[in-house]
């Protein structure tokens, strides 16, 4: 993501899903996953996200991927387990664009798994 028109459109996609999320019964009372997709052609630039990302206590996995035989790349998952807002949502999706971008990683999106009613 390395633009504003970016940020923008993911701030609307958030907004989006967390309608959705709250026609499910999801507030600010329900704790849940939100896990936040990378991607990177470049090791170095995989290994500083993951860096920056563990001296905030946000804990990454990584895949290497192969785009063609000759071609690889990681993806880079974030997850994030806490009672959201969509406030704290869009805050936390800022700074995560902002270390993105310092590290040279694409956000390619956040996505959350709806979590079982209670009650």
């Amino acid at each position: 993501m390395n633009n504003t028109s970016e940020l923008n459109a993911q701030l609307k996609r958030n907004e989006n899903m967390w309608q959705i999320w709250e026609q499910n019964g999801i507030n600010s009372e329900t704790e849940f996953i939100v896990n936040f997709h990378f991607y990177t052609p470049k090791k170095e630039n995989m290994e500083l996200l993951c860096q920056k990302l563990g001296n905030q206590n946000t804990p990454t996995s990584v895949k290497e991927t192969r785009t063609l035989i000759f071609l690889k790349g990681w993806k880079i998952e974030a997850e994030i387990l806490k009672k959201w807002t969509l406030d704290e949502l869009q805050l936390k999706t800022k700074r995560i664009v902002f270390i993105a971008q310092q590290a040279g990683v694409s956000l390619e999106g956040c996505s959350a798994m709806m979590p079982k009613r209670q009650g």
